[in-house]
Order: structure tokens, then C-alpha cells, then sequence
């Protein structure tokens, strides 16, 4: 997992714990983003929800977060998917179901992080039965785009499994770079 993913996850999971709702008082240097999430800019409601995450130029919100981020998931926006796919993966939020299925359709839309997330998951056996050649399989399609994290994985991942696995992992990967289960 890349650094700005594990800083977001925490701030979501720790840094906005018991915030209350402040949306109603949108600062004057955040009001056209507001007005273009509001409008129903997928990237301005990612934006503005991830400012509610951090803070910056507005009170941390939880909820708002949630609620903007959660308009631009619904979007298909993928970068969307991924941020609210890792909250559901931490305490006290954890809901594998839905992180898994918020990670799968960002790691589909091509969104490497997502596909590194979601390999993890499957190497881990977390919210998922554990399949290494399913891992393999996101690995490689995260890797091919240069994520790190991916690429550093790549070899052990490979080195446990056999050609034939290895073989039904890029029959998989070639699916997925399709954007099909």
C-alpha cells in the first residue's frame, strides 16, 4: 500500500473519530468547490470529501467525508472507491463486504492502488478467502502501472506458485484489464 493510501486510511479511521457534522458552514475559499460537488462533479465531491477527511481549509467531518466521498464512489469515480473501500477496512467501521466491493470495482476501473489494496486482501485472507493467484493476478495489473508496492510484491508472490498458476493468474489479469469478473 503506497504511503498517501496508508495516511488516508488513518486519517479516516483515527483522525475523524467523533467529529461532528459541520457541512452547513462551507468557508468562503471552498465555496465554488462546493457548489461544483454539489452540482454533482464526481472529482469536486472526492475533493471536498477529502478535505473533510484532513481538514484542510474546513473542519474534519466524518460524516461529511463520507457522505462526499460516498457521492463520487456511486459516481464510479475510482479513486472515490478505493478511499471509501480502505475506511471500511479499519476499526470500528470494518465491513469486508463492503470494502471488497468498493476495492473491486475501483481496481476494475484500472485504479492501481485499488488493485494492490484488493491483492492484499486475498493474500491476507482478509474479507476474502485467501487465493494467492486471484493476489497474483492484481498484482501483475498493478505492477504493469508502475505501482510500487505491486512491483515489490511481485516476486514472492510468484515464487510460490506453480506455471500453471501462474498461467491462470494473467488468463485473470487479462479479464480484469477488460474490466470483466
Amino acid at each position: 500500500m503506497t504511503r498517501r493510501a496508508i495516511l488516508a486510511f488513518i486519517l479516516l479511521g483515527i483522525g475523524l473519530a467523533g467529529c461532528e457534522h459541520q457541512e452547513e458552514s462551507i468557508p468562503p475559499a471552498l465555496a465554488e468547490l462546493h457548489q461544483r460537488a454539489a452540482a454533482g462533479d464526481a472529482g469536486a465531491q472526492l475533493e471536498l470529501g477529502m478535505r473533510y477527511v484532513t481538514g484542510k481549509g474546513i473542519n474534519a467531518d466524518e460524516q461529511a467525508a463520507l457522505d462526499w466521498i460516498g457521492k463520487a464512489a456511486a459516481q464510479g469515480n475510482a479513486a472515490a472507491q478505493f478511499e471509501l473501500g480502505g475506511y471500511y477496512t479499519l476499526e470500528p467501521h470494518r465491513d469486508w463486504r463492503r470494502a471488497v466491493d468498493l476495492l473491486r470495482q475501483s481496481a476494475l476501473r484500472g485504479y492501481a492502488p485499488a488493485q494492490t489494496s484488493l491483492a492484499m486482501l486475498y493474500l491476507t485472507g482478509a474479507g476474502v478467502a485467501e487465493d494467492r493467484i486471484e493476489a497474483y493476478a492484481w498484482l501483475l495489473l498493478a505492477a504493469e502501472q508502475g505501482e510500487h508496492d505491486a512491483r515489490d510484491r511481485v516476486p514472492d508472490v510468484q515464487a510460490g506458485l506453480s506455471d500453471a498458476e501462474r498461467e491462470q493468474a494473467r488468463q485473470r489479469a487479462h479479464r480484469y484489464r477488460q474490466g470483466s469478473l
